[in-house]
């Protein structure tokens, strides 16, 4: 005997068609409670069938997902419910929302009320006092749990440090003892890092307005546990023959093939060595493929050396030992014909572009139970050989995220629900193999028990103002361990999973983050971040004089490595044990509580707008233009920009499209990355 579960779901569409027929449903409300409290009870009716195993629980979450669709599609129509991101609804006591503990107003939109208030409302008045809830603490006021934590991170207070001596690699992780270093590179369009660590891929648009496909390469040695220097990342970098920027990217570990993808063709490039044995300086282009534009999605490699890439309602697969290479025939093409390049942003004389049309796939696999299923990001979960799939709404109107059988026909296996807009991108970790993340465009984290169909916990990285732009899921001394990223809001977030709570967040220098990964060998986090998109929602960028407090410079900096380098240097000298670290003026939370620095001062971190008088005012803008004078490159800083000055320990401004590198290490080195850019200076 059935229950009542496909009965209920029923009743809450049918509710829903009334209300939205006699306009029960308010349209001025973005968080209209009779709405959300529908999406909440069929995830709870879902949730009451898992729970009681019933018989009929596949039937009762595909039932749950076109109900939720319905009420999804209508909340994003264009005429629809909400003009933003619908908050969280699948959530539960024991399967909670968590919040990060910082609550704060990004200094973009202080910044632009402050500027409608003197330029509109009272035209030439003084700047008003920030009302309290605006305010946030100067760096110096928060905690800091050891000498060698970064200044470009800030700890949430009250939230305790669950790691110990006895978890080392954590323990550097969890204290954000690390060393920052950037690298500047076109924008950037896609990462990846080989399995073993020894080679990063990247894809950028580069070259007159960013139309140029290149790949970037970083190949590492093996005994190399510092990552490269600046000359070694600059310089690999190619163009590499495609008609359009690449956008999906992928890599073979057993054959050491890098594929890039525009909307036409795929193009395979090896790292590894020749026949001769040597390492190319520049890597070959073995393979082009053709996509036939119909087949434009993400791709994955699969097992036994297959190349997969999604198209709508079906994929199309080529089998890499048996196609034509580029090194069978020098200087012929490949496939039938030349490449049409009528869609190319590239000139079409361009000696750039690679001419061959490319091998087409060696078989076509069809999705069994959806014709219309239109994967925009996918993820190979190597422990139960499925695909983690998801739609764009932009491209299908819906946001399904599933996991597939490609080996059996394309078969759906399990559907997930609960997604509120896009999953993004997904985030596995070998040392947990029941358990993926998600990151979505509504700015949760969502952790999801791969056998069950609501997200088992939800982090709130965004607050609904930012989108989860990347995220990583790593178990370092196997304590689990989340770090997001922020487009916006120009930051990365990491999570202790088993506190449920931010620990801190690291500084971008005000640029978006667009891919992150983790270098596991280097206890390394990478990620590449875009100067720009940070800046989508409040406009272009623009710059204001920089107002930094001493403490924030990067001679305070300095000041405060000396007592280090010195100590370090007497161990080196004596061969004293190396891993304890020296004492230094600056000692974590004692000394931030006082409020009292040796190269700053409460008075100096007062938050913009929030003076005693105008006297104060004056004697800071007095003191800062002696700063400018010292050290002409902090001049400006966005106007538009989430965080201020102040908010970390250095006050950097990236200024250009970098890669950032978050090396974890028991002495890092204490030098910080320069801002730069053309209207920063």
């Amino acid at each position: 005997m059935s229950g009542p579960w496909l009965n209920h779901l029923d009743g809450i569409g049918q509710q829903f068609e009334v209300m939205v027929e006699v306009n029960a449903l308010d349209e001025n409300d973005p968080e209209d409670k009779k709405f959300l409290k529908m999406l909440r009870d069929i995830c709870d009716v879902v949730r009451d069938a898992e729970i009681r195993s019933a018989p009929e629980l596949p039937e009762v979450v595909e039932k749950a997902h076109t109900v939720l669709d319905k009420l999804l599609k209508y909340a994003y129509l264009e005429d629809g419910l909400f003009k933003q991101y619908i908050r969280c609804f699948a959530y539960s006591d024991d399967n909670p929302v968590i919040e990060d503990s910082l609550q704060m107003a990004g200094s973009d939109i202080i910044e632009a009320v402050m500027s409608f208030f003197t330029q509109y409302l009272h035209p030439g008045a003084d700047r008003p006092p920030l009302p309290e809830f605006a305010k946030t603490d100067p760096w110096i006021k928060t905690p800091r749990p050891h000498p060698l934590t970064t200044r470009l991170s800030r700890f949430r207070s009250g939230v305790p440090i669950s790691v110990s001596a006895s978890t080392p690699r954590a323990q550097l992780i969890y204290q954000a003892r690390a060393e920052v270093k950037q690298y500047f590179l076109a924008a950037p369009c896609a990462m990846m890092m080989s399995s073993d660590g020894s080679v990063l891929a990247m894809a950028e648009a580069g070259g007159y307005r960013a139309r140029d496909p290149i790949l970037r390469t970083v190949r590492f040695d093996e005994d190399d546990e510092d990552g490269p220097d600046m000359l070694e990342f600059a310089g690999k970098r190619q163009d590499t023959g495609l008609s359009n920027v690449a956008r999906e990217l992928e890599m073979d570990n057993e054959r050491t093939l890098i594929f890039l993808a525009d909307q036409d063709r795929i193009k395979s490039f090896r790292w590894g060595p020749n026949a001769e044995g040597k390492l190319p300086k520049r890597l070959p282009n073995v393979h082009t493929m053709n996509s036939e534009r119909v087949y434009n999605g993400p791709l994955a490699v699969l097992p036994g050396g297959r190349l997969l890439r999604a198209g709508k309602g079906k994929a199309a697969l080529w089998n890499l030992d048996s196609l034509e290479t580029h090194q069978d025939n020098p200087k012929k093409l490949i496939g039938e014909g030349k490449v049409n390049v009528d869609n190319s942003w590239r000139e079409e004389d361009s000696t750039g572009i690679e001419r061959s049309s490319g091998s087409k796939a060696t078989s076509i696999v069809a999705f069994a139970d959806d014709p219309d299923y239109q994967p925009a990001t996918w993820h190979w979960h190597r422990p139960t050989g499925v695909l983690l799939c998801a739609e764009r709404r932009r491209d299908t109107e819906g946001f399904s995220c599933i996991s597939m059988d490609i080996e059996h026909g394309g078969r759906r296996v399990t559907r997930y629900l609960g997604h509120g807009h896009d999953p993004e991108k997904f985030a596995t970790s070998p040392s947990d193999p029941n358990v993926f993340w998600t990151a979505g465009a509504d700015g949760y984290a969502r952790m999801f028990d791969i056998r069950r169909s609501l997200p088992v916990l939800t982090f709130d990285t965004g607050r609904q103002s930012d989108a989860c732009a990347g995220i990583v899921w790593i178990h370092p001394d196997g304590i689990p361990t989340l770090f997001t990223g922020g487009e916006r809001t120009a930051q990365i977030k990491m999570w202790d999973v088993r506190a449920r709570a931010c620990l801190y967040e690291l500084s971008t220098g005000n640029n978006a983050v667009q891919h992150m990964l983790w270098d596991d060998r280097r206890t390394t986090l990478i990620a590449s971040t875009d100067r720009d998109s940070a800046f989508t929602m409040g406009g272009p960028r623009k710059f204001r004089k920089a107002k930094i407090p001493t403490w924030a410079t990067f001679t305070a900096a300095a000041a405060a490595a000396k007592p280090y380098e010195k100590a370090k240097a007497d161990r080196d000298a004596h061969g004293a044990d190396s891993s304890e670290a020296p004492e230094t003026h600056e000692q974590g939370n004692q000394e931030n509580a006082s409020g009292e620095d040796e190269v700053g001062s409460q008075d100096e971190a007062k938050d913009e707008g929030d003076h005693d008088s105008d006297e104060d005012v004056a004697a800071e803008e007095e003191e800062q233009d002696d700063e400018f004078e010292e050290n002409p490159r902090y001049m400006k800083w966005p106007t538009n920009a989430y965080h201020n000055e102040q908010f970390y320990g250095y006050a950097y401004n990236a200024g250009e499209h970098v890669i950032l590198q978050y090396k974890f290490r028991e002495n890092p080195d204490y030098d910080l990355p320069a801002s730069g850019g053309d209207d920063f200076f």
